[in-house]
């Protein structure tokens, strides 16, 4: 009997190691693929043409139905409705002028349980004048969620410096 409780004892201790290691298996942390990277790249291109282009159409929908764009002031917009009233707010305030470029560039992801996270530098420039004229830089920080018709951006928050775009002229 004793022989028995044993072998059920150790029957035990063999299954518990063995959930907690298959456990262990689901636990690892999470990777993005080089499709990952690529659609990700894209976006944050395809984003930066929609701005510089004024179609907010395009533009609004890289983000997700929730989400939120925040200035370097702190103004946040948060749903499809509120940014593509903010993107036609920009356009007037630049009378539909189309010389400003973005420039985004190393972008570093990392992977999350719900997607990733980024972060990017950026230039904005005015291209029409020679030579074309710094405006603004400073860096974006991103959520990106994958959903069923791709990554989407569920919050960017930009961070501007100098605020002053005479500061980083020479």
């Amino acid at each position: 009997m004793k022989r028995h409780s044993g072998l059920v004892a150790l029957a035990v201790i063999l299954a518990l190691s063995g959930i907690t290691w298959v456990s262990a298996l689901d636990d690892k942390p999470p990777v993005l693929t080089p499709q990952d990277y690529a659609e990700l790249q894209h976006l944050t291109a395809r984003l930066n043409q929609g701005a510089d282009s004024h179609n907010a159409q395009m533009w609004v929908s890289l983000w997700t139905p929730d989400g939120v764009w925040t200035s370097a002031e702190g103004r946040a917009y948060a749903g499809h409705a509120e940014l593509t009233r903010y993107r036609r707010e920009r356009r007037e305030e630049l009378a539909g002028r189309t010389d400003i470029r973005h420039w985004t560039n190393s972008l570093v992801l990392t992977p999350t349980a719900d997607g990733a996270t980024g972060r990017s530098y950026y230039v904005m420039m005015r291209v029409n004048p020679s030579p074309p004229t710094p405006m603004s830089a400073g860096h974006y920080d991103d959520i990106y969620v994958k959903t069923s018709n791709g990554w989407r951006i569920k919050r960017r928050t930009i961070s501007t410096y100098p605020r002053d775009a005479a500061a980083i002229l020479p």
